[in-house]
């Protein structure tokens, strides 16, 4: 048994052996930076890091001081990931990045570069706002606000109005993402954003957002009457609906030749909560009314009743 156990402990040994064989030397290697680049200056706000993979890598370790490592006042990132960029966002000064691989035995050396970060103009600067689109009405109260990253800015105000900036001030905030999620309450809302460097405010841009959760009331079939009957060729359809505060409402007429309402005779558009149809056949019909607004959101169907043109 003792000869048994000692040749699965060698087994054992032999097997971590050769996974440690497998592990790519790569101490000789060098990571290639491809930006910053040495000596470049760019504005402040968000910088990116970016460099080549080395084949075996794990890890990149990546570092940024301020205003080199050799005098190091601050060490402002010390980072280790598995990507080959990264993004930060500085201010103002000087300063040296490097990054090395990395894998479970070995690493490469670090490969620095200097580079220099100045005060950019952004009081002129506008953001591209993304999403939602300008002027959307919907049914939908978390909206996703987005818009496109400015790499002078290292922040964004972002203040939301309702209806308008001559209303009340629903939300005044910073923050440094290009995306926030917001849960709206029904109404009309003016959201804007500007970006925001350390000493310098750029310019709001704005969009107009509709919310509108409360579907229309269901409507009342008037005319034709349930069930009667009339030899004029010309039916005038009516109906009742209370409308209710919000985005703007329509009604949809639906008339059927069938109980079981398969086969469309006809639909339309009411205006006024009526519509007229010429020339209609003689026939059994049944009909009814749903409403919808610019929301998207659509009120129950009313009764289904009919009338029979002789």
């Amino acid at each position: 048994m003792k000869i048994k156990w000692s040749i699965l402990a060698l087994v054992i040994v032999l097997i971590a052996a050769c996974e440690a064989v497998f592990v790519d030397d790569i101490s000789d290697k060098a990571v290639t930076v491809i930006a910053p680049k040495e000596g470049v200056s760019l504005p402040e706000g968000s910088i990116s890091f970016l460099w080549e993979r080395i084949e075996g890598a794990e890890k990149y370790q990546l570092q940024v001081a301020n205003p080199n490592f050799e005098n190091a006042a601050q060490v402002v990132l010390d980072t280790a990931i598995s990507k080959n960029s990264f993004e930060k966002a500085l201010t103002k000064g000087n300063y040296e990045w490097r990054v090395r691989a990395k894998n479970s035995e070995y690493e490469t050396p670090y490969t620095s570069q200097a580079f220099y970060v100045y005060e950019g103009d952004i009081t002129t600067k506008e953001l591209v706002l993304t999403s939602p689109k300008d002027d959307v009405m919907t049914n939908v109260s978390n909206q996703t606000l987005s818009w496109e990253k400015l790499p002078e800015a290292v922040e964004y105000r972002l203040q939301i109005w309702k209806p308008d900036t001559n209303g009340t001030l629903e939300e005044d905030t910073t923050i440094t993402n290009t995306t926030v999620d917001v849960d709206f309450s029904d109404g009309t809302y003016t959201w804007q954003v500007r970006p925001q460097s350390t000493t310098q405010n750029g310019n709001y841009v704005s969009r107009i957002l509709t919310i509108d959760t409360v579907k229309p009331n269901t409507p009342e079939n008037i005319t034709p009457a349930d069930a009667s009957s009339q030899t004029e060729t010309t039916v005038s359809f009516t109906w009742k609906r209370e409308n209710i505060a919000g985005t703007d409402e329509l009604d949809s007429l639906y008339v059927f030749t069938d109980e079981s309402l398969n086969n469309l005779a006809f639909k339309a558009q009411g205006t006024d909560k009526s519509f007229t149809q010429e020339n209609v056949e003689v026939k059994a019909y049944y009909w009814y009314v749903q409403a919808f607004d610019k929301a998207g959101n659509k009120s129950d169907k009313s009764n289904v009743t009919s009338f029979t043109v002789n």
